[in-house]
């Protein structure tokens, strides 16, 4: 390039001429200040020397500038992924919560359900033991003169024990058990020798008790040995 050419971005400066040139390698000229030989400017020196001459001393000087790098991807750091993972496992715990929560909600609505089913029952139940009671209190009048009476009781004593039955209400069992406070209710002892029993057995049964599965009727009012 000789001396006479104007570089097309000599006029600009040298950064503006560095992002002219981003994408690909380019030759950029770079002015460079004149230097001072024995008094006398170089380009001065440069006008009056021959064309080669004066284009190795040129102060505008070419070197190769390299485009800028790229721009980089960005890579998620470390900790914004474990912070992202501890996240998506906190709400994986809620909804296991959160289900499990709901599983017991039904349970607990299933549970409460029953027991008010098997509350009624018991209410009807109960009614029924008081006529069961009279029936057979009936049932041990002695006497000709109520046979037929006699024999109608019997009817429906025996039509009543077959509805508790029918409903799930079973006798407790209590002459000859040990006894158990689950299900016995002590109305009288007596000594275990005079009832030929052993001690804490039931010897004999004053009230038939009724369960209902696991769930007490009323308890079987019993005399225990001692």
């Amino acid at each position: 390039m000789g001396s006479g050419d104007a570089h097309p971005f000599a006029h600009l400066p040298i950064a503006r001429r560095e992002r002219i040139v981003m994408n690909q390698r380019v030759t950029v000229p770079i002015r460079v200040r004149p230097k001072t030989v024995s008094g006398v400017k170089t380009s001065e020196i440069g006008n009056a020397m021959s064309p080669e001459i004066a284009e190795a001393v040129s102060p505008v000087t070419e070197m190769a500038v390299a485009p800028p790098p790229g721009p980089r991807l960005a890579v998620p750091m470390a900790d914004e992924t474990e912070d992202q993972e501890s996240e998506l496992e906190e709400w994986r715990d809620r909804a296991l919560r959160l289900q499990a929560e709901m599983e017991n909600f039904r349970k607990r609505q299933q549970r409460l359900a029953d027991e008010r089913v098997t509350a009624d029952r018991e209410r009807l139940l109960r009614a029924f033991l008081d006529v069961t009671d009279d029936l057979k209190r009936a049932l041990s009048v002695d006497g000709a003169q109520v046979e037929n009476l006699r024999e109608g009781v019997e009817l429906t004593y025996q039509n009543m024990l077959r509805l508790l039955e029918r409903e799930g209400a079973e006798p407790v069992a209590a002459e000859g058990q040990p006894f158990d406070p689950t299900w016995h209710e002590a109305v009288s002892t007596v000594p275990h020798h005079r009832a030929d029993a052993p001690p804490d057995v039931v010897v004999q049964e004053v009230q038939t008790g009724y369960r209902l599965g696991e769930r007490l009727l009323r308890p079987a009012r019993v005399v225990v040995a001692i």
